[in-house]
């Protein structure tokens, strides 16, 4: 008898505060933090890195440590609420196939390529094992917690506090006056004090990225958010609320704009589709909210397209088209000599001598000799109609070897313009070895080989979806390579085909550390393996399919049921946005707080349900 007592009292008007405090952390505090932190990269040790020993954060590396530590007052809470407040634990069946995913995340963790990383995170990601274990738990913890209108209605004044701090700083970054630009407000979160002042972000004025690492979270943020604040909008009697959450709408919706993320436009849209549709009873008797939301939607959009010089639609058409591309420099492989290939015709090159003495010896694919001059420049010009290059002899203290200038068509802006690169090669700077290698930056050396293709479509359209084509292409080689249990979480840095500079100078990533697949469910299978996604995508599936058919002739009258769909919307529209963006701990913990918020409201409707029955 004590222990119903206990377990009503649970359920009471004011659900306890304490219960709730490690999602409040995840869901409101952790998404603003932004601070200097200096991490180690661990990557010299990789001949393809260029970069250094330690970089900056600001974004990620704060937030995975509160992460950890709100990880861990989940734990002792939930044990709390169980042990001492003797509220028993409970179970779902839809809960299955995500437990399924996280013990294969642990296991591709212990065969990982890199356990180090696996098990501490990687720099630029953060996202380890243990991270990803932590998003089961936040699951299980606000699926076990969001059981009563209670628990809803005492984390929603929360969110929306949360909500309404991202979208002022939102707000101020898209009208050109970002906060986090501001010195004395730096001082808060620079550690460096050399910098202050002096930060300058890559993305561009006008350009939102709130405190979430990247413009393209924003999307993530907003997808989430929306739909959330139209149902607390549609539910309100109180006309302070209604203004409150309206004005955080639209203010969202500028956000979303002015971050140029064409996926979060169009997964809000289907988002917003399928919200009407499940709220279609209460939208019918409160048209004009639609209507409002609508026509504040489209004037937000032309608005700041405008003050972008037309760029949402130019991104958004370029997000659909996607020509058979070609490339006139097919590959560089280095070895007993140098042999680059161009439209179909192999040059190879041998240099004979040292310095000023250097003789380049040339000869195409059929052995006949290339012809060649000697500029007054020093560099030897090729005189062969298929070989627009030029050679130089780089004669330093801390280098000797040659570079090749390769003058080649790339599409820059829609216009076909001739680009020049330098490739620089060696075979006298490693003793005892006089075979050729390419010097890939800093003092990195390696040898090219020819790079296995990916799927035919990609590896033609290497700009499709703003050049990701070819990084899906050369993710589908690491799914080749690990397809049971992945290369190992927060590895696929590692696992990725690094050595490939042609593609990489083909597909307009020349240059770069290619970090993240761009797309969440390449990310989980190329990571953690092709059963873990299959987990996974069979836990939301579930999670949606059961939602519609709870929702489908749902009375909406009450709050629960409206939160409910809502957040199964917000589910869905990350689920979109994750086939062009990938996982980040920047809005992820978010999505799992958000999923497990729905499995709870859904359960409770379930069981109100068949009491009823």
């Amino acid at each position: 008898m004590a222990r119903v007592k206990k377990e009503r009292a649970v359920q009471e008007e004011k659900y306890s505060l304490v219960y709730l405090m490690p999602l409040i952390v995840v869901l409101v505090f952790i998404p603003v933090l932004i601070y200097q932190i200096n991490v180690p990269t661990g990557l010299t040790k990789y001949d393809w890195f260029v970069g250094t020993s330690t970089a900056m954060d600001f974004f990620l590396r704060a937030k995975s440590i509160w992460l950890y530590i709100s990880f861990g007052f989940t734990i002792f809470i939930m044990l709390f609420m169980i042990l001492s407040e003797e509220i028993k634990p409970i179970w779902d069946a839809i809960l299955i196939p995500l437990f399924v995913y996280g013990v294969l995340c642990l296991l591709s963790a212990c065969f990982s390529i890199d356990r180090t990383y696996s098990f501490k995170g990687i720099y630029e990601q953060f996202e380890s094992v243990w991270m990803l274990l932590g998003y089961v738990l936040l699951v299980y913890f606000a699926f076990y917690n969001f059981r009563s209108e209670a628990a809803v209605r005492r984390i929603m004044p929360w969110l929306v506090g949360g909500i309404a701090f991202l979208t002022v700083l939102g707000l101020c970054q898209a009208f050109g006056l970002d906060p986090v630009q501001y010195k004395p407000l730096q001082k808060i979160f620079v550690t460096d004090k050399r910098l202050l002042g002096h930060l300058k972000l890559k993305f561009g004025e006008g350009r939102v990225y709130m405190s979430l690492y990247n413009p393209n979270y924003v999307g993530f943020y907003t997808v989430m958010m929306i739909p959330v604040l139209m149902a607390l909008l549609l539910h309100t009697k109180k006309m302070i609320a209604r203004v409150i959450y309206g004005l955080l709408i639209a203010g969202l919706l500028i956000c979303l704009f002015a971050s140029q993320s064409r996926a979060g436009i169009v997964a809000l849209v289907v988002a917003v589709i399928i919200l009407i549709i499940g709220l279609r009873s209460v939208l019918l008797k409160k048209w004009y909210v639609t209507a409002g939301l609508v026509l504040l939607a489209g004037v937000g959009f032309v608005v700041v397209n405008q003050m972008n010089n037309n760029i949402l639609i130019q991104r958004l058409q370029g997000m659909f088209q996607s020509e058979k591309e070609t490339y006139e420099l097919e590959s560089i492989v280095t070895g007993d000599d140098v042999a680059i290939t161009l439209n179909g015709n192999e040059f190879h090159v041998e240099v004979q001598g040292e310095g000023d003495e250097t003789v380049f010896l040339l000869h195409d694919q059929d052995g006949a000799e290339i012809l060649s001059t000697k500029a007054d420049s020093g560099e030897t010009i090729v005189n062969d109609e298929r070989f627009p290059f030029r050679l130089e002899v780089i004669n330093r203290s801390n280098f000797k070897g040659f570079g090749v200038t390769t003058t080649l068509n790339q599409n820059v802006d829609g216009v076909e313009t001739p680009v020049e690169k330098q490739w620089v090669f060696t075979n006298q700077m490693i003793s005892g070895d006089d075979t050729y290698y390419v010097k890939a930056g800093g003092a990195s050396l390696f040898h090219m080989k020819k790079v296995e293709k990916g799927l035919p479509y990609l590896e033609n359209h290497y700009s499709l979806a703003n050049n990701r084509g070819y990084i899906w292409a050369k993710t589908w080689s690491v799914l080749k390579k690990y397809p049971l249990l992945g290369s190992g979480p927060d590895t696929f840095t590692i696992a990725f085909p690094n050595h490939d500079l042609v593609g990489l100078y083909n597909s307009g990533h020349d240059g770069e550390l290619v970090t993240k697949p761009h797309c969440m469910y390449l990310q989980i299978a190329a990571q953690t393996g092709i059963p873990a996604l299959i987990a996974y995508i069979t836990f939301f599936v579930w999670y949606i399919i059961s939602g519609i058919r709870l929702y489908w002739k749902q009375d909406f009258s009450e709050l629960l049921p409206k939160i409910g769909v809502a957040l199964m919307v917000s589910v869905i529209g990350y689920l979109i946005m994750g086939l062009t963006n990938d996982s980040c701990i920047a809005v992820s913990p978010i999505f799992f707080v958000l999923t497990g918020m729905g499995l709870g409201i859904n359960y409770h409707l379930k069981k109100k349900k068949s009491s009823q029955a």
